[in-house]
């Protein structure tokens, strides 16, 4: 089970405090202030790395330490040849979780479109079938293997951009932030 103490929740000001932090970019308080006009605009650099970071954290991460949300009443389902097409919303970053009402088990491994698994999934006699159900991830969409015929979704669980453009993370991501920064080629 996961622990929402250690969780993040930032908004993009905050997260850019916390990423001059952590580089130890933040400039202790004098009392006095300093303006120049002829560098680098540091916080829209830091703000793209923090962008590029955070969508690579959604995308590769265990899901666990990310945001994740039941997107089941916002997924449209059709149903065509016992397989059923699920268009995803789009704060979904990539799935989790899903289940059908009439599936013994819920899916948690979502198969590549090219690999030989979802191949086979897609001839009606190699389907698992209800005890042993297949999900092929096409990004934008996924293809739920193995129904009879008016499918209900129990449980779509996904992890997901949060809609306010907040940023959620496990504390634990915080040390990937200077590796970050190291790998990652100038943006300017």
């Amino acid at each position: 089970m996961e622990n929402r103490n250690q969780f993040y929740n930032l908004s993009e000001s905050e997260m850019l405090g916390l990423w001059k932090q952590v580089m130890r970019l933040d400039t202790p308080r004098r009392d006095c202030t300093v303006e120049w006009d002829d560098g680098i605009d540091l916080d829209a650099l830091l703000l793209s790395h923090i962008k590029l970071w955070y969508a690579q954290l959604l995308n590769t991460v265990p899901a666990h330490l990310l945001p994740i949300e039941d997107l089941a009443a916002e997924v449209t389902l059709s149903v065509s040849h016992g397989m059923v097409a699920a268009t995803i919303p789009d704060q979904s970053v990539r799935p989790v979780e899903w289940k059908l009402a009439e599936w013994r088990r819920s899916v948690t491994e979502f198969l590549d479109p090219c690999s030989h698994e979802a191949m086979l999934q897609l001839n009606e006699w190699n389907r698992g079938g209800a005890y042993a159900p297949a999900i092929i991830d096409y990004g934008f969409q996924l293809l739920l293997l193995s129904t009879s015929g008016n499918p209900q979704l129990e449980c779509a669980r996904c992890v997901v951009r949060p809609a306010d453009g907040s940023y959620q993370f496990h504390a634990s991501l915080l040390s990937t932030i200077p590796e970050w920064t190291q790998s990652t080629p100038m943006l300017i």
